[in-house]
């Protein structure tokens, strides 16, 4: 067959466009895009504790690992474990007839037990709370408290610090720190229902408990001044071993000796009624990330031995991690490096470096490689923080540092941490890997 001048030119033209077409679609930031979009997809609930989210989450990071070729420990990807969760399964509030909608109207706490019922509030004398405080110091109590049916309080204004979802204490633990009753019985301190009205962020969280108190928290926004009644259906299950997975691999590399570690959560806050808390900067990115380095050394062999662990359980306090080092595969002081991933959608801003301070040469060696290559506006030095899954780690002395971006919009523990911009992902990959080869 004659192949025309006109014809030859058409057929270049469509290699050159397979050939663009094909390098587009293997670019990390893609690939990252496809993790994410995956993770934070309606199938996998939140990658939590409802409709086997979590399961789902560990059998596709698994599923991943296997594509690209990860080889396994003790012919597994799995780390099996339990641990105590206290779950929210279904919840409905009500407040004046009006339905509310979790996570936009109102949150419940993370240790809450189920309640039902209908409460209407009762205005009590404010000078029995001031007899109470009288050789205590609890000034951030508002004074203006209502009571409903004897048995709950609602606190019609911001009553606990701004930070109050992120502490550990529960509204219900702070008033068993009161060392005396209420002697005419009109405050009753094993209260089964403790509200706060606020106009903070909701900020959601896990309990590894369940307390005998319900608190919830409202968006004083979502509800008229005066409220008169308030109707509950809320049902929470306490699990003291649930079933949770870590995903782990490795990639041979030059040498064996040493060993490389790269880390990354892949749990989230799950589902409650319909609505999905998704994680896609918390950290559906991180795992993105993780994949993504494996990628590049399966294709690229390492300097040493690298693994992977894809971690339960961060969200609930680290139960994945700390279970690792507990029962970890490997020595642990044959680690030559770990760095752990947690909340790396943006980057406008560039990226900080928990426990900078405390290995700072390797960070120095690390801003000075970005610096030389013009990767991102910054690299910010941060000291120790166990607020991550680094921390178990750090604590057994491993060389360790976490990374998350600065800048850009996401959520945190909210159900709008939908979507990521990945701005510095594609650098930040190529800033880890010089990095990671100059050690």
């Amino acid at each position: 067959m004659r192949i025309t001048k006109s014809g030859f030119l058409i057929i270049i033209s469509l290699l050159v466009f397979f050939s663009i077409s094909f390098s587009i679609a293997q670019t990390p930031k893609v690939y990252a895009e496809q993790v994410i979009k995956k993770l934070t997809s309606s199938e996998f609930s939140g990658r939590g504790y409802v409709d086997d989210g979590m399961k789902k989450a560990s059998e596709e990071i698994a599923s991943q690992f296997e594509k690209i070729g990860i080889l396994k420990f003790q012919n597994s990807y799995f780390q099996p474990f339990t641990y105590p969760i206290n779950i929210i399964e279904k919840s409905s509030v009500s407040v004046n007839g009006k339905e509310l909608k979790f996570g936009s109207d109102y949150l419940v706490g993370a240790g809450s037990p189920s309640l039902q019922g209908d409460f209407s509030p009762i205005t009590f004398n404010a000078s029995v709370i001031e007899s109470l405080f009288e050789s205590q110091d609890f000034s951030y109590f508002n004074k203006e408290m209502k009571r409903i049916d004897k048995n709950c309080v609602i606190f019609p204004n911001k009553v606990f610090p701004e930070n109050m979802t992120m502490q550990d204490k529960t509204a219900n633990e702070l008033y068993h720190d009161i060392p005396q009753l209420i002697s005419n019985g009109e405050l009753d301190i094993s209260a089964p229902l403790i509200i706060q009205l606020t106009s903070s962020k909701f900020i959601h969280s896990l309990s590894p408990i369940q307390t005998k108190t319900v608190d919830l928290f409202i968006n004083s926004q979502s509800v008229p001044e005066t409220i008169t009644s308030v109707s509950l259906d809320i049902n929470t299950r306490f699990e003291p071993n649930f079933e949770a997975k870590n995903v782990i691999g490795f990639i041979k590399g030059k040498r064996s000796d040493s060993l490389i570690v790269l880390t990354a959560h892949y749990d989230h806050l799950g589902k409650i009624n319909d609505v999905i808390f998704p994680g896609a900067n918390d950290n559906a990115s991180g795992i993105a990330l993780l994949l993504s380095m494996a990628k590049v050394y399966k294709q690229n062999t390492p300097d040493f031995d690298t693994v992977f662990i894809a971690f339960a359980g961060e969200e609930a306090g680290l139960k994945g991690s700390q279970y690792f080092v507990d029962h970890s595969l490997f020595d642990l002081n044959k680690i030559k490096f770990l760095l752990n991933f947690d909340i790396v959608g943006t980057g406008e801003e560039g990226i900080q470096v928990v426990n900078g301070k405390e290995f700072y040469k390797q960070f120095n060696k690390l801003e000075n490689i970005s610096y030389m290559y013009n990767y991102l506006k910054q690299v910010k030095i941060r000291g120790s923080a166990c607020n991550s899954d680094h921390c178990p780690f750090y604590e057994k002395g491993v060389p360790s540092f976490y990374i998350y971006t600065l800048g850009g919009k996401s959520g945190y523990h909210d159900i709008y941490d939908k979507e990521v911009s990945l701005y510095a992902f594609d650098k930040l990959i190529a800033l880890l890997t010089k990095f990671i080869n100059a050690l």
